[in-house]
Formats: structure tokens, C-alpha cells, sequence
């Protein structure tokens, strides 16, 4: 009997500890005095009750009106609350940078969105065609390229222990270089129509940059400056280069907990290696919402699908909303990092989220946050 009732003090003892844990606060910088700060912290707090997160900062602009919402750490190794100024990866979607300068192109009269990308690329290459038809730089940002998702095109995993992938990665294209990207361009076989089918396409958007450099006559670091940081005042965001990380960005994990490495290799960079700010995005989404600029709006044109069922334009989807109207976004995930940007230039509103964890679900469940703070 007395052991029973020791095994039940025990156990109380042990749910108090819980239901303790349970109830500590979600470190956060949220100052709770609006109603958007109390629906914000009712979502983001069922979104970090999952134990593999780690850290969120969220962008939100509101009816014109800009805010900012932090929680977790920059890490997990000791408590450090994010701010507005943290930096991110911001992996898939760094593709619109370089679509916007695509855009900037076209209405600089630099490019046309129909030119066969050949006419920008230093060799030949007769094998970017199907049947006669080629690549544009059109096909390059509405995922229609036909291109292969990765460079090299090849199986580079084998029967590795999953567990395994990230690392192997890692290893694989820190040393693949610009000149590889090209010498595997050759080899590329087109299996479907250019224009015909979308989908997800790294090699594309990276092809891009390098064409943009070209045309440009200019690097893409500096091109983002020149571009984006500059005249935007987005003193956070800048282009991973191998063994320069900025001292103020967040540590990415996976769903295991375990720290990954950063997407700072050199034939990613334009695809998925620029890292930036909550509050440096918000400055990007002002100007993505201004559709009296003329970059902006052509950016944000449909060039592929139906709106109705959810298009693609210069890389950013669009589609229509319960209320009939447009929503405009993109998703991002890197090894480490999981990020998502909505906007919805008819009411002047929009939201980004940039978390430093990332497993198979962390992006829908940003895209389901957004939906709750934001409900156009």
C-alpha cells in the first residue's frame, strides 16, 4: 500500500512539472494591446507547440500599416528572442529577386520575356530545345522550362540513410562551381515542350542570375544591392557566399533538432541563398504592393495557369481568394529554414513568416498560420 501511494505522489508530481511547462510563456516580444496582437499570439502559440520549432519572426502590413512580431529564439543552445532584424535564410523564395530584376529588364528594353535564352549564354547549346521549340526567359520564371529541378542531374544519394541527405548535399554542390553548371548544361535532355508543364526548377532560376549578370554587366551581389538593398533600405538582406554568414542570422534546424547547413553554395545562389530580416521583407512586400510601379505589377502578371485554379507569374503564384480577390505568393524551404510571404495588393495587405526549423510540414503550416492572421 505504501509503495502505491509513493508510485501516485510520484506521478502527481511528475503531471504538476508538465502542466508547469505547459503553462510557461512562449518567449515573445508581442506587447498585446491590439486585437491583431492577441490574434496573432493565439496562432503563432498553437504553431510553436510543436517541439521541433524553434524560433519565428513575422512581418505583417496591415490596411497600409506595418508591424512586427517575434518568438523563440534564435537558437537552441541558450534563449536569445529574435527581432525584426535577425536574419533568415529565405531559400525559394530569393526566386523573386530575380524574376523583379527580370521585369526590370524587360521595361529597361534590356530583354523580351519570348527570347530563346541561347542568345545569352557564352556557348552553344543545341540540346535546350524539344522538337525545334526553345527555352525563353519566360519558361525560366514560370517553372516551365523543362529544365531539371537540381544541377548536377544526376542520382546523387544512392541508398544513403536519409537522415544522411542534408549532409550530403552540403558536400556535393559546396563544390560545385559556376564552370560545372555549364559543363552539365550540355548534357541536359529536355523531356517535355518548353511552355507546356510547370514545376518546381532551381537550375532555372539560377540560370537566370547568370543571365541577368550578363545583361547587367554586373554581379549579382552587387545587382542586389544596386536593386533591392539599396534603394529599399534593406540593410539585413544580402547573398550567402561560402564562409561569410552574417552575425546577426538565426541557427536552422531540422525536425530532429539537429543544426543544418547553410544554402550558401555558389550554383544556388540566385535559386535559394539570399537571407534577409522580417522587417527588411516588409520593405519588399511595400514595394511588390505598389502596382503603380511598373516592375511590381508586370512582375505580378499571370503567365501560366488560370487564376481561378491558382497561376503562376514572374515566380510568384497568384490566385483568386474566397472574396474575389488576388493573393500573390511564395513558399520557401532550405535545410534549415522554412519561410512563406502572402500579399494581396488589392487591400494593401500582406504577411511574411521566417522560421529556423524546417521538416516536411513547417511550410504548410506557415501557409495555414498566414490564413489565420491574415484573412483577406
Amino acid at each position: 500500500m505504501k509503495k502505491v501511494f509513493l508510485f501516485l505522489i510520484f506521478l502527481m508530481q511528475i503531471l504538476l512539472c508538465f502542466a508547469q511547462k505547459n503553462q510557461l510563456k512562449l518567449p515573445s516580444d508581442n506587447k498585446l494591446k491590439i486585437s491583431l496582437d492577441t490574434l496573432v499570439e493565439q496562432s503563432v502559440s498553437a504553431f510553436m507547440k510543436n517541439n521541433s520549432r524553434v524560433g519565428i519572426s513575422i512581418g505583417i502590413i496591415k490596411d497600409g500599416k506595418s508591424y512586427l512580431y517575434n518568438y523563440g529564439s534564435i537558437q537552441k543552445e541558450k534563449s536569445e528572442l529574435p527581432t525584426g532584424n535577425t536574419v533568415y535564410e529565405l531559400a525559394s523564395i530569393t526566386k523573386t529577386f530575380g524574376a523583379t530584376l527580370l521585369a526590370k529588364a524587360v521595361l529597361d528594353k534590356k530583354v523580351n520575356l519570348d527570347d530563346d535564352i541561347r542568345k545569352y549564354l557564352k556557348e552553344d547549346y543545341p540540346n535546350l530545345n524539344y522538337n525545334g521549340k526553345p527555352i525563353t526567359l519566360l519558361h525560366l520564371v514560370n517553372l516551365t522550362s523543362g529544365l531539371p529541378n537540381w544541377m548536377p542531374d544526376k542520382d546523387i544519394f544512392g541508398k544513403a540513410n536519409p537522415d544522411s541527405i542534408p549532409y550530403i548535399l552540403d558536400s556535393v554542390h559546396t563544390k560545385y562551381s559556376r564552370q560545372d553548371f555549364y559543363r552539365d548544361l550540355h548534357h541536359v535532355k529536355l523531356q517535355v515542350l518548353p511552355g507546356s508543364t510547370a514545376r518546381h526548377c532551381n537550375t532555372a532560376a539560377q540560370l537566370l542570375g547568370y543571365i541577368m549578370e550578363i545583361v547587367y554587366n554586373n554581379s549579382y551581389e552587387n545587382l542586389l544591392k544596386i536593386h533591392f538593398a539599396e534603394p529599399l533600405k534593406m540593410k539585413n538582406t544580402l547573398l550567402l557566399t561560402l564562409g561569410k554568414l552574417p552575425s546577426k542570422m538565426a541557427k536552422g534546424y531540422d525536425g530532429k533538432g539537429r543544426v543544418m547547413p547553410i544554402i550558401d553554395w555558389e550554383d544556388l545562389q540566385v535559386a535559394a541563398s539570399i537571407a534577409s530580416s522580417s522587417s527588411d521583407m516588409l520593405k519588399y512586400m511595400k514595394f511588390h504592393l505598389n502596382e503603380v510601379n511598373a516592375i511590381a505589377k508586370l512582375s505580378h502578371q499571370p503567365t501560366f495557369g488560370k487564376v481561378e485554379d491558382g497561376a503562376i507569374a514572374l515566380n510568384w503564384k497568384v490566385r483568386k481568394t474566397e472574396n474575389g480577390k488576388r493573393s500573390i505568393s511564395h513558399t520557401g524551404g532550405s535545410l534549415g529554414f522554412s519561410s512563406y510571404m502572402v500579399f494581396y495588393p488589392d487591400l494593401n495587405s500582406g504577411i511574411v513568416l521566417l522560421s529556423n526549423e524546417a521538416d516536411q510540414g513547417t511550410q504548410n503550416e506557415l501557409i495555414a498560420l498566414s490564413d489565420k492572421i491574415i484573412k483577406p
